[in-house]
């Protein structure tokens, strides 16, 4: 059962194929965002969701690291790599694998998928990894992301239900996996 659960799907060269595939849109994708004046909203989450709800926690986890690593390393990111952003990057994926895989996805699954995440990933482990990297106090950075953290709980869980309930999202699933 653990195999089934935890790791998710069996790995295949097709979906082997598929996850590089997600791991890629995901780094265009996180690329577009819109930025307003208190906060960014990027759509690289919306990837992060799928791999998740197709792979499962680990296997979604891992595409996540390779990800960030690649973003970080390869393409570079302002203030150079962090490991921390990469066991964000992970616990984040695996977050949605757990609510998703092989799960049916309501409108309180997704909500607390993206509550889980919001809390533990983004102001929680992301707060402290600033605070770290800056040398400044993790509660300054805490508020300071909450104001755009609380957008982030009304936009995701939009636009991930609308996503995972549209039809060729859907079959492309049943196809493939």
């Amino acid at each position: 059962m653990i195999n089934g659960q935890i790791f998710g799907v069996k790995l295949d060269t097709r979906r082997v194929v598929l996850l590089a595939v997600l791991i890629a849109l995901q780094l265009v994708v996180a690329r577009f965002a819109i930025s307003l004046t208190i906060f960014r909203i990027s759509f690289g989450f919306i990837v992060t969701a799928l791999m998740g709800w197709w792979f499962g926690p680990v296997w979604a986890g891992l595409a996540a690291v390779i990800g960030d690593l690649i973003n970080s390393l390869m393409i570079g990111v302002p203030g150079g790599y962090f490991p921390g952003f990469t066991l964000s990057a992970f616990l984040g994926a695996f977050i949605y694998g757990c609510y998703f895989y092989r799960q049916k996805i309501t409108w309180w699954r997704v909500i607390a998928a993206v509550v889980t995440v919001v809390l533990i990933v983004n102001l929680g482990l992301n707060s402290w990894w600033v605070s770290i990297i800056s040398h400044t106090p993790f509660g300054f950075h805490f508020t300071a992301r909450a104001i755009g953290e609380a957008a982030t709980l009304v936009i995701h869980p939009i636009i991930l239900y609308i996503v995972m309930h549209f039809e060729p999202i859907i079959r492309l699933k049943d196809r493939v996996l």
